[in-house]
């Protein structure tokens, strides 16, 4: 394969959103009306596929590598942070690499590679894009357009796996601290939010994380699970949130995504040094892709898997769980250069499911409550309308109380329900059937108990203000609406 995307012989296709958002149109592009990527980001000069452009009309570019006919379909993202430029290097030398020399490396992977997930941050050096949004951290909302070009791609391509490309800096306040500072060359994580761990046929987070690892390890890299430290003796791995690509677009497409932190070079680090850590960087991508090469079969089955079936139990609140051992992590001493091991007795690393929630037929979202309509269409998720007149066993949810968090955006401490069953008619309703790819997530986004649920966010415009009725109803009925 030499740069053109799958069945894409003598044309560039850019992916653009249908008026209603549920479907993808493909706009054909010759060669010729296309510009070129930049030549750092590929070894080839045909030009990339553009899935989409920026705030600042940059173009958004795709580049593939690996055999067109492989069974397994891995995207590359990177750039998302305009500011993390080793991820982004790790991923241009992989992308300078003959197409050739790649395809034969890896002979079951086709690869699509998005090196500037971000290209107005990443021509400014800024974290955020031009909007100032963090893209990683805008993927249930889906207010930047950039984030969206990636979810609509997402759809269209259907990748088996995700490798969401970060890096990471060494020193932490509370590290600092104790005068040591983080020196893992790599760090990894999967998704981790109940609702995917709970997915019949899904593939095992902890197998592959072991197996990542113990791959990376044997490059003669330095590798972890990636760790969060916090006050009061606490350390964590990533958040369960769905705001970030790790947990966002494997709870919504199904696509296991895989988080790569490449630790940043620290100031005082000499160039043999940054040269070992660029070089140990390479190898860990080279490693994990590697890995995947070999268990293909883990995960090719995930886009066969059909949508859950009603009744189906959601996780949508969990707590955290202290494991008693408590965590060592070895880090590198600040004065002396040498490992040392920190031992944090808060490790907070295992979720305990508190509420799950039987999944309905559906989901009815009255007409009036436009902007989160439009979220869902921006999902890619499907709505239909109720005939006049056609009453619809519901189930209507009263905030009885709840106690919420001072800090915005955050998840309410507690919410109690009173549940009334009744017969409605929906046709002031947009109804999203749970029966569709990732319907599941409509549970983690709708449902007034989800820890992560869209009602946090005040432009959702869906408060929890007891006592007062939920807006949302959940649909019984088994019968898809026409």
């Amino acid at each position: 394969m030499s740069g053109d995307a799958p069945g894409m012989a003598s044309e560039v296709y850019r992916l653009n959103s249908s008026p209603d958002h549920n479907t993808m149109s493909l706009e054909p592009r010759t060669w010729s009306k296309l510009r070129s990527p930049p030549a750092r980001l590929a070894s080839d000069k045909t030009p990339a596929t553009i899935i989409g452009r920026s705030k600042e009309n940059r173009p958004i570019f795709c580049i593939w590598r690996g055999r067109a006919s492989a069974a397994l379909k891995v995207l590359i993202l990177a750039g998302q942070h305009g500011d993390e430029r080793s991820a982004r290097r790790t991923l241009e030398s992989l992308l300078a690499m003959p197409a050739d020399e790649v395809a034969a490396r890896l002979p079951t992977v086709q690869l699509a590679a998005v090196p500037e997930a971000n290209p107005d941050g990443c021509a400014a050096r800024s974290r955020c894009n031009a909007d100032g949004i963090d893209l990683n951290r805008d993927h249930q909302l889906l207010l930047s357009v950039e984030t969206a070009a990636i979810h609509r791609f997402v759809r269209r391509w259907q990748p088996h796996v995700i490798l969401d490309l970060h890096n990471y800096p060494s020193r932490r306040r509370l590290l600092l601290e104790r005068n040591v500072v983080l020196d893992h060359d790599v760090f990894i994580d999967v998704p981790s939010h109940p609702a995917i761990l709970a997915r019949s046929g899904r593939v095992d987070p902890a197998e592959v994380l072991q197996g990542l690892l113990g791959t990376i390890a044997a490059r003669n890299v330095c590798a972890g699970r990636y760790t969060i430290v916090g006050a009061s003796d606490r350390a964590r791995h990533s958040t369960p949130d769905v705001v970030d690509a790790r947990n966002g677009l494997a709870l919504r497409y199904g696509a296991f995504t895989i988080l790569v932190e490449n630790r940043q070079a620290r100031r005082e680090e000499t160039a043999p040094a940054r040269l070992r850590l660029r070089e140990a960087q390479e190898r860990a991508l080279w490693a994990v892709l590697e890995w995947l090469d070999t268990n293909h079969g883990r995960f090719t089955p995930l886009t066969t898997l059909g949508p859950p079936a009603p009744g189906t139990p959601v996780p949508v609140h969990f707590k955290y769980a202290n494991i008693a051992d408590g965590l060592r992590l070895v880090c590198r001493d600040l004065h002396q250069g040498r490992p040392t091991c920190v031992t944090f007795s808060r490790y907070l690393a295992s979720l305990v499911v508190r509420r799950t929630v039987p999944l309905p037929v559906g989901y009815a979202v009255p007409n009036a409550l436009e902007s989160l309509i439009a979220l869902l269409h921006r999902h890619g998720f499907a709505s239909r309308q109720c005939h006049i007149g056609e009453p619809c066993p519901v189930e209507k949810l009263r905030i009885a109380l709840v106690r919420p968090l001072r800090r915005p955006d955050r998840p309410d401490r507690k919410v109690v329900l009173a549940v009334r069953r009744m017969s409605s008619e929906l046709n002031q309703y947009a109804v999203f059937p749970t029966q569709q790819r990732g319907g599941d997530a409509l549970a983690v986004f709708l449902e007034p108990e989800s820890k992560y649920g869209l009602h946090r966010f005040a432009a959702v415009q869906i408060p929890l203000l007891p006592p007062a009725w939920y807006p949302v109803l959940r649909v019984f009925d088994g019968k898809e609406p026409s």
